[in-house]
């Protein structure tokens, strides 16, 4: 009697830290594997990882297109930076007839357009490693 008493509790403790190593295992290795550029499976999925949040979409700057984990910025970024593309040839005419200074605000807003750009390719929407 005494040994099934102990078989029992040893069985009990052994399921129970299974229990509580694999619930707790599983986020983490979720976790580990969200990350820009990796992919994922459901388009609009919102997973916090960290500090950052992210999002299942499909990140314009990886090729072929499919979904992908990215930054929540990301998609957002890019439609700013679309819509600046757009209104910058505007912007550029009416400026460059204004002369000289009109001209030098007009590269400015250029270089701003280029340098939003690069940041998405390189932080906010950048590929994962």
């Amino acid at each position: 009697m005494l040994k099934s008493t102990k078989v029992k509790k040893l069985s009990v403790a052994v399921l129970a830290i299974g229990f509580l190593f694999s619930s707790n295992y599983s986020p983490l290795v979720n976790a580990s594997t969200i990350k820009n550029g990796v992919s994922c499976t459901k388009n609009g999925l919102k997973k916090k990882v960290g500090s950052k949040n992210y999002v299942c979409g499909k990140n314009p700057y990886v090729s072929p297109t499919k979904l992908t984990w990215m930054l929540r910025e990301c998609p957002k970024t890019y439609d700013l930076y679309l819509e600046s593309k757009d209104q910058y040839d505007i912007f550029k005419d009416i400026l460059n007839s204004a002369g000289d200074e009109g001209k030098v605000e007009a590269e400015k807003l250029l270089k701003g357009i280029n340098a939003l750009e690069i940041l998405m390719k390189s932080q906010v929407c950048r590929k994962g490693k």
